[in-house]
């Protein structure tokens, strides 16, 4: 505990990862991960396709 009220700051959380299927160094470079789990990709939307934005 820490400070002058002995209150705990934060809490990390790491769940457990089975390790599977890697892509290959070349392909990992492409994507930004050799995980395909860990995939996500950015998808850049135009200004106001939101649906809520006039």
């Amino acid at each position: 505990m820490i400070g002058p009220y002995k209150m705990r700051l934060a809490r990390a959380y790491i769940p457990f990862q089975r390790y599977g299927q890697v892509w290959s160094p070349a392909e990992g470079l492409r994507r930004g991960t050799i995980f395909p789990e860990l995939f996500s990709p950015y998808i850049p939307r135009d200004k106001g396709s939101c649906g809520t934005c006039q």
